[in-house]
């Protein structure tokens, strides 16, 4: 494989030459850049017009990742940046038999993350899910207790899984399940949340009565949502 950088129309294309039948081009977050695959029997100037034919696209692609604030998929790789409750740590891989948890460093704002030897990133992806997890479950007894309190509404059950909402509240069961990321938040972050599915237990809907509740029991609700959501 051969690999060269070069700039065309005043965009700084990486070219990587494989064995491979046909080109393709790759816009990557979080900054943009281009990459290209090409074939090896592809000459210079065939890359050069299709790039230049491509250009308008290239502009606009990066454009879109910037303005939306786009991130590289995470790779769960050494120097990695990750967030427990609020905080950001730098994540440091340990191959170490003895070591079978992930580790947390206050001081050095660090997670070591003990991986098999030859791990891929969604064994990494795993291993690190299941400590949201755990921590998830530490954190909710005593917010749920607080929230509870406030609201006075208990639910059946709280449950923890990856959603695309933050949670959910089954009105019919009064189970509530909430999001494993909010391990990733600050705390003040979880306490919305389940007041915000605590208050679904009196009111399903999101209509006016559902707002004047949150602004009973959680006055600040659209300060913290709006942080949750960034």
């Amino acid at each position: 494989m051969k690999k060269e950088t070069k700039t065309i129309e005043n965009i700084t294309i990486t070219i990587e030459r494989k064995n491979i039948k046909n080109m393709y081009m790759r816009i990557l977050p979080p900054n943009g850049e281009v990459k290209v695959s090409a074939p090896l029997f592809l000459s210079d100037n065939e890359i050069n017009n299709f790039i230049k034919s491509k250009k308008d696209w290239i502009l606009k692609k990066q454009k879109y990742i910037q303005e939306n604030n786009i991130k590289a998929p995470l790779k769960y790789d050494n120097g990695e940046k990750h967030n427990v409750w609020g905080k950001e740590y730098e994540l440091c891989l340990i191959k170490n038999d003895s070591v079978k948890h992930v580790l947390i460093d206050e001081e050095k704002s660090m997670i070591y993350l003990p991986v098999p030897k030859r791990s891929t990133i969604e064994k990494r992806k795993k291993i690190l899910d299941e400590f949201y997890r755990q921590e998830m479950k530490k954190a909710i007894p005593p917010v749920l207790d607080k929230c509870t309190k406030i609201v006075g509404r208990t639910p059946s059950e709280v449950k923890i899984r990856k959603m695309k909402n933050w949670g959910n509240c089954r009105y019919h069961d009064k189970r509530i399940t909430l999001n494993l990321n909010l391990a990733k938040k600050d705390p003040i972050c979880l306490e919305y949340v389940m007041i915000h599915e605590l208050c679904h237990l009196i009111e399903f809907n999101h209509g006016k009565k559902f707002k004047k509740l949150m602004d009973k029991f959680c006055p600040n609700w659209k300060e913290i949502k709006k942080r949750l959501n960034e």
